[in-house]
């Protein structure tokens, strides 16, 4: 009696689940192909962003602190870090442009007096010797006015230092100075880092330098969980650490990170081939079988695979399955073999 209560109950479920599947529809899911990628199993590893450039600046010229950037201030390239003032300077440059304003119209009397006297010597009206020290004099004056251009020009130069510039786009990271401060020429002023060049810098066993090309892009997960890649710029030739480990470095093509993040870098340990690859989404793992649902002729299809390489959001997939195939990355693990589907757009 037992035995047919318990027949009768599973006959029941069965018949229960094939009208619930007609009474709900079918189940809505979201399908991506089975596509062959060029994959190569990998390595996990911990790195860290790094500053390409990280500079002291330091004064350029004697002075007291007027103003400096704020700690954390982005700064452009060209723009000022802060200014330095000397009152001399402004004195000197009064000097200099005075002294320029009264040679220019010394030269300009000595230019026409030299008109002057070339028509009085066409009439025999003046002496050759006074036309020598008109020309003597007026090269003098020419001279005089060049140098007194050279010196403002210097000191223009001098004041420019009064106010240090950005060599590249960058951040400030640390005072040396505070306003009010005198400084000497060579002290620390500030410290920037640089904002557009972010690099990525890993320590890695030294049997996998083969795999360290340059131009070749690795992967690497950020703190958000997220995916992004990076261009591997080169490695240092030598195994210079204690635990005889090589240094490379990469550069960050997706401009999300700061100085000094961690990441955990996939490192390739073998060339890359040709595997057949789906989402990872798309695999339903269970105790005793590992499986993706395949759609036919809108039904779900289950096949049973063994996974291979993974790397990012994608895995290898050994089993029944065809190239291009509609894979459910989405609803499907409340799914059955041969339940009717919808595929979501």
């Amino acid at each position: 009696m037992k035995h047919r209560l318990h027949k009768i109950a599973i006959l029941s479920t069965l018949i229960f689940s094939s009208q619930g599947w007609s009474q709900f529809g079918p189940a809505l899911v979201k399908v991506e192909s089975a596509e062959i990628r060029s994959m190569a199993p990998v390595r996990v590893v911990a790195a860290f962003s790094k500053a390409k450039y990280i500079t002291n600046i330091k004064a350029e010229s004697s002075g007291r602190v007027v103003d400096l950037a704020f700690v954390g201030d982005v700064i452009k390239q060209g723009e000022t870090l802060g200014t330095i003032a000397d009152d001399e300077y402004a004195l000197r440059y009064t000097e200099l442009q005075n002294a320029i304003a009264s040679e220019q119209a010394n030269l300009d009397y000595l230019k026409s007096e030299a008109q002057r006297l070339s028509k009085m010597s066409q009439q025999n009206l003046t002496s050759q010797s006074a036309l020598d020290k008109n020309d003597s004099d007026l090269k003098a004056s020419q001279a005089n006015l060049a140098q007194a251009k050279a010196r403002l020009a210097q000191l223009q130069n001098e004041i420019d230092k009064l106010t240090p510039k950005a060599p590249y786009d960058a951040f400030v990271t640390e005072h040396y100075a505070q306003p009010g401060q005198f400084i000497h020429e060579g002290d620390d002023f500030l410290k920037i880092m640089s904002k557009s060049y972010t690099e990525i810098v890993a320590h890695l066993p030294i049997k996998y330098k083969h795999m360290i090309k340059k131009g070749a892009v690795w992967q690497y997960q950020g703190n958000d969980d997220q995916i992004y890649q990076a261009t591997v710029l080169g490695f240092v030739p030598a195994a210079t650490n204690n635990s005889r480990q090589i240094e490379v470095r990469l550069t960050d093509n997706s401009d999300q990170l700061i100085p000094g993040e961690p990441i955990k870098l996939w490192v390739p340990t073998t060339e890359k081939r040709d595997v057949l690859a789906v989402p990872r989404d798309a695999l339903v793992l269970r105790k005793d079988d590992i499986f993706i649902y395949a759609i036919k002729d809108d039904k779900a299809v289950k096949i049973s695979i063994k996974p291979g390489i993974a790397v990012g959001d994608y895995i290898e997939v050994i089993g029944q399955l065809d190239v291009g195939s509609l894979i459910v990355v989405r609803g499907n693990e409340r799914l059955m073999d041969g339940q009717d589907v919808q595929i979501l757009p």
